[in-house]
């Protein structure tokens, strides 16, 4: 039972009261009451709290170590509720963040979280609090407990609430706990969006706005090398990797200073993956790209000679396999004692080599049917130019032995490359020219480029005169850089139509860039496939829409290296519609393989068979080839 003498809230005498009224202990025990209900003094459940000091606002708090305090409602973290466990504390921190995110979104959403009982907390101690304005007071329970807590912050959970739904178990609490800290509560799609803005911005700031010429440069390179849907993927779904391969320049094409200094042809150390960036960027492309046909395809990798050479070996021996001899009816039609193997008294076997059969890819046959198409109906026209290679691997004597780069010295009954090409080209002259003199009266040869270390233009090298031009113009030597040729063959191209008819447009970064209603370009070309910058070549070829290339890959018989090389351009040739392929090796019948080079330069009026077997484009059998051993 109370003493009646004593206060019943701060325990002390009340004061006497002369005339008998009690208006002094009223009074006191009403300011007793007043006073506490004027401070935010929190109340425990607790009865073996001591009850002798009642603990204000005023009261200095406790110090407690950063990690030992909740950050968002500054709870102590040492209770016995928490008991040290690690995982009882980040729950409660984590549950904390949940009702933070939560109340951002409304300003009369409760500052804390469900679990826990705020009714004893004041929402002044939480500053990221929507309410953290509203009055400290909180109505005490029906019946409070006179004993005050020893810390303000120090509030126990509720019995039975839950601690953290599975949901939230299953983030990392603490990269919940930084991101909040940090003000960074977007959700996975709000940030995906901004970083699309940024990808946006990015393509704006270095291609202009839609609609502006480069802008429409690299969207047509875009559809060019087919990835545009692989593009779109990056761009909607993984923004970042789309910034990185952006500003790469994988979406672009080569620009002109890259191809002058070399920048993609550069080896990696010995022992890398990729041989070069553009083998790297080159196989990026086709991976992830679509073939012509519209399917996607096993992903690909790159054989390297220190890495895959037996692989390699194997395989060309596998392709060397699948020779056969020609057709001996259509060869008692083509061949001619013209033939340069036929001429070469070094050569003892006077029989001709078998050949893998040329396959024409399905893209291609359809890519030239409608550029005849064009042709025939007066929307598209066609001008044609060789690009010749005449470095020094060109002019090996088979006779002598070639160490091939599985360090094997294998030797060849046959003629130089360079002979070869020689004897080839001057029959091509003789059905190409009268064909251009159709558009151009006055032209007189085609327009020629060579290469080795450099390009060459040549000017036109013409039937009439063409043992006298091929002696004059042409050296042969050096390194095989195929690359510096078609750029000499793209600038030269472009200066003449822009100068006739002003076609093309010059781009300070990427030079040359085709404009509507500009001629077609189909370009022949020789090479024996030893060129270093071969993966850079087939990279910008994907672009060029405005050229149609024929390659003719020459070599040497039986030989497991040329035809790893003739593998890679048939890989080319299937991914690039506008590449054809043509294996010729060995001891050739030469009717036959200018038959099947200018069925692809000509969509439309290829030489007949008639015009193909004329004796008088045959070089005469007077001479022995040249041979050098640069």
């Amino acid at each position: 039972m109370e003493n009646e003498d004593e206060c019943p809230i701060c325990h002390d005498s009340l004061p006497p009261d002369n005339d008998g009224t009690n208006t002094a202990a009223e009074k006191h025990i009403n300011d007793c009451i007043q006073s506490r209900l004027s401070t935010s003094t929190t109340y425990s459940s607790h009865p073996s709290q001591p009850s002798g000091k009642v603990f204000t606002n005023m009261d200095p708090p406790s110090q407690l170590r950063e990690e030992d305090e909740c950050p968002i409602c500054h709870m102590s973290l040492l209770g016995k509720q928490f008991d040290g466990n690690e995982s009882v504390r980040e729950a409660h921190v984590a549950a904390c963040i949940e009702s933070q995110q939560s109340s951002s979104s409304t300003s009369k959403a409760d500052p804390f979280p469900p679990a826990y009982d705020h009714t004893i907390a004041s929402s002044a101690s939480n500053p990221f609090s929507a309410s953290a304005k509203a009055s400290p007071f909180e109505a005490p329970p029906e019946k409070p407990s006179l004993v005050p807590n020893k810390l303000q912050r120090n509030a126990a959970p509720q019995t039975g609430a839950p601690m953290q739904q599975k949901e939230d178990r299953e983030v990392s609490s603490l990269r919940r706990w930084f991101s909040t800290l940090g003000g960074d509560s977007k959700t996975k799609e709000q940030k995906t969006q901004d970083n699309t803005l940024k990808a946006d911005n990015l393509m704006t700031g270095r291609w202009g706005p839609p609609g502006s010429p480069a802008y429409d440069m690299v969207m047509r390179y875009w559809v060019a090398t087919r990835m545009v849907q692989h593009w779109e993927y990056l761009h909607g779904s993984h923004p970042r990797q789309f910034k990185r391969f952006l500003t790469k320049g994988y979406m672009e094409p080569i620009p002109t200073s890259w191809v002058q200094s070399r920048r993609l042809a550069y080896p990696y150390p010995e022992g890398s993956y990729w041989e070069t960036p553009a083998e790297k960027r080159l196989y990026y492309l086709l991976n992830n790209g679509i073939t012509p046909d519209g399917s996607k395809h096993a992903p690909m990798r790159p054989l390297n000679i220190l890495r895959d050479r037996n692989t390699i070996i194997r395989r060309g021996n596998e392709r060397n396999a699948r020779q056969i001899k020609l057709d001996q009816d259509k060869l008692a039609a083509y061949q001619s004692p013209g033939d340069v193997f036929q001429s070469d008294k070094q050569i003892q076997n006077h029989e001709y080599s078998a050949q893998v059969p040329n396959k024409v890819d399905p893209a291609r046959t359809k890519a030239l049917h409608e550029l005849a198409d064009g042709i025939l109906h007066g929307t598209d026209h066609l001008e044609t130019m060789l690009l010749i290679d005449v470095s020094g691997s060109m002019t090996w004597n088979p006779h002598g032995g070639i160490r091939g780069p599985d360090g094997m010295m294998r030797y060849h009954d046959q003629p130089s490359n360079i002979v070869l090409v020689n004897h080839i080209v001057h029959r091509v002259l003789h059905h190409m020219i009268p064909r251009a003199q159709r558009e151009h009266a006055n032209q007189k040869g085609i327009e020629t480029v060579t290469f080795s270390t450099q390009g060459n233009y040549i000017g036109q090298l013409s039937a009439t005169s063409f043992q006298r031009d091929w002696a004059s113009k042409v050296r042969l030597g050096g390194g095989t850089q195929v690359m510096q040729g078609w750029q000499v063959v793209k600038n030269t191209y472009f200066r003449q139509q822009h100068a006739s008819a002003g076609h093309g447009r010059w781009d300070n970064v990427y030079g040359w860039q085709p404009t509507p209603g500009m001629p077609k370009l189909s370009l022949l070309v020789f090479l024996d496939g030893e060129a270093n910058d071969m993966d850079e070549f087939e990279l910008e070829l994907l672009g060029e829409t405005w050229a149609y290339v024929t390659i003719a890959l020459v070599g040497m018989e039986n030989c497991p290296h040329h035809h790893s090389h003739a593998i890679e351009l048939e890989r080319v040739a299937h991914f690039n519609p506008h590449v054809g392929f043509y294996d010729v090796h060995g001891r050739v019948c030469e009717r036959m393989v200018v038959e099947d080079l200018l069925g692809s330069v000509y969509p439309v009026d290829p030489p007949a068979y008639g015009e193909i077997l004329k004796p008088e484009y045959d070089i005469k059998p007077d001479a022995l080839p040249a041979y050098s051993a640069y």
